[in-house]
């Protein structure tokens, strides 16, 4: 079944410009050689200006902050910098914050729970019932099988034959956020000054602060406690929910979570300032206030959700394996970079364990991230997909977390545009041009303008004019409202990638979302001839990945580049040229 008729007819009332909606996704390939490239640099410099002036204004104050960018096309980061607050204990901790500084990362440490399962047993358990893995929940299910009182009150009692491993992993589980650690029982006198009632013994949780529960003690408390929600309704956090988690990992390793992670992480990647148990204070930052306090704080076995420590260097470094697929096939990796669930805000969706945020006007460039926090330090790791691209910022001191968020801002603010234009000059380089046979009667040329993707300006084919051809099949009348644009696949062959063309229809003006979202990706390869789609392209690569020849391999047929993206640049600047002289 095609909509193509639908369409059509839509068409037939068009009255506005093209939208030129792009596919979800990047619209060029992945930039490269990123620490030579001068518009990245240009942002760069721009990001350490700006962070600088707000520590000159007071807007990290009382906060360390260790910040790296780093992308997949080199080991080093394209940007370090650090800043030391006054406030720190120089007398048991680093008198000056560098990229090897240690940190406590949060609830960032649930990105490595994560990491972790998907390497010892692959993207498939997040289907899996936790009950499978977990003896104590499968007690709980067999309880409330037994029990039909406790089976028909949803409200006090968790369906945990319902909450599957992906549930827990993307926080639609619908359970506690803790259980003990943090409870507000341990400041009962402010508690009941407030108006809350005293609590009997046997409802204050025996475990928590400052003594970590067991698994014993964690389960018996967080089955007893009333659910939240249901499962898959709406995402709660939750770090019961990862601790969970990290009996499921110890369960399929057969080992406990610190060994997992010093043999599936630490070891492979060199993390040499990465730990589980809390390392020496003097390789630390250590705040004044309460730093030695929160450095030392132990959640116990809560740590897969948020105890692990770490520095700028060593998260670069796991933030850079996880873009380059180095230690999952790369069909995981995709998987895992997905979004789970919605939230209540239209640029914020939820992943295993992503905090998943769009940017952009043009196209939504989405960056996976995950942000901590614990007392008096926070962090921010964020990975952007479509560029290979990311940073780490940590931080410790006073209200960190929205020193993190505002450093946060400021980054991807100056970097993403810059990612975006390196990325489309590259494209420019590599593919622009024309492509023709020798008999000349056969040609395409393809350059970039102000939009996203490649563009094709002109093509024949056996002295056909293609355009009205394409217009005819996509039912545009108007010629200046056809636009053909090849946004790459993510396929590639030794020698060879692939695009796809995007022609995106001229609609009416929209009243709603059923009339005004882009449905782009509904007409991808909705037209084929042969069994071949009329918008599949192919470009073969020389040896330093520069196109040297062009298939629309509808047409069944190649055709090499007679002219570069020099060469046009070269036109380009001599028309500017003759158009200020007639200026003049």
């Amino acid at each position: 079944m095609t909509l193509c008729p639908l369409l059509l007819v839509l068409c037939a009332a068009l009255t506005n410009a093209v939208h030129l909606c792009p596919l979800l996704g990047p619209s060029w390939p992945a930039p490269t050689r990123l620490p030579d490239d001068p518009t990245v640099q240009s942002a760069l410099q721009n990001i350490t200006t700006t962070i600088q002036d707000a520590i000159k204004a007071g807007n990290f104050s009382g906060n360390s902050l260790s910040l790296q960018i780093f992308d997949t096309s080199s080991s080093h980061s394209l940007l370090t910098l650090s800043h030391t607050a006054e406030a720190i204990n120089t007398t048991i901790g680093v008198s000056e914050v560098d990229e090897n500084t240690v940190f406590r990362i949060g609830s960032a440490s649930k990105i490595f729970t994560m990491l972790l399962l998907l390497i010892e047993d692959g993207f498939n358990i997040l289907q899996d019932p936790v009950a499978k893995y977990i003896p104590e929940i499968q007690a709980a299910v067999v309880d409330l099988r037994r029990n039909s009182t406790k089976r028909r009150d949803g409200i006090n009692f968790t369906k945990w034959n319902e909450v599957t491993v992906g549930e827990l992993a993307s926080y639609l589980a619908g359970i506690a956020r803790d259980y003990g650690i943090l409870d507000l029982t341990e400041q009962a006198p402010l508690l009941e000054s407030l108006g809350f009632p005293a609590l009997p013994p046997a409802q204050i949780p025996p475990c928590g602060v400052p003594n970590p529960c067991s698994r014993k003690q964690f389960f018996n408390g967080l089955i007893r406690a009333h659910p939240i929600v249901p499962t898959s309704s709406t995402p709660i956090y939750s770090n019961a929910g990862f601790q969970i988690l990290g009996y499921v990992l110890e369960a399929i390793a057969g080992k406990d979570f610190e060994k997992v992670l010093k043999k599936d992480l630490i070891k492979p990647l060199n993390l040499t300032h990465t730990f589980y148990n809390t390392p020496s204070t003097s390789l630390g930052v250590i705040p004044i206030s309460q730093g030695e306090y929160w450095w030392n704080f132990n959640i116990g076995e809560e740590a897969p959700a948020g105890g692990i420590y770490s520095s700028a260097k060593d998260m670069s470094i796991f933030g850079r394996a996880i873009l380059n697929s180095t230690l999952l096939p790369r069909s995981i990796t995709r998987r895992w970079m997905k979004p789970h669930t919605h939230t209540s805000s239209l640029g914020f969706a939820v992943g295993a364990p992503w905090e998943i945020l769009s940017f952009g006007d043009e196209r939504p460039i989405d960056l996976y991230t995950k942000s901590g926090d614990i007392g008096t330090y926070s962090s921010a790791l964020a990975l952007d997909i479509d560029h290979g691209a990311g940073f780490i910022i940590l931080g410790a001191g006073s209200n960190t977390h929205v020193s993190i968020a505002l450093a946060s801002d400021l980054v991807s603010a100056s970097l993403l545009p810059a990612l975006e234009q390196a990325a489309k000059n590259q494209a420019y380089e590599r593919f622009a041009g024309r492509y023709a046979l020798s008999t000349g009667n056969s040609s395409i040329t393809i350059t970039t303008d102000d939009g996203p993707a490649l563009v094709v300006t002109s093509w024949f084919n056996n002295g056909t004019d293609m355009f009205p051809g394409y217009m005819a099949l996509n039912g545009i009348s108007n010629p200046s409202q056809l636009s053909i644009r090849l946004y790459p696949t993510g396929l590639e062959s030794p020698g060879q990638i692939s695009f796809r063309a995007v022609i995106p229809l001229a609609l009416p003006a929209g009243i709603g979302p059923f009339t005004s979202s882009c449905i782009t990706w509904v007409t991808v390869d909705s037209q084929r001839y042969g069994n071949v789609g009329i918008d599949e392209f192919v470009f073969n690569l020389d040896e330093n990945g520069n196109a040297i020849s062009v298939s629309p391999r509808v047409l069944r047929t190649v055709l090499p580049i007679t002219s570069s993206s020099d060469t046009m640049m070269w036109g380009r600047w001599q028309e500017n040229l003759r158009a200020g002289s007639m200026k003049r």
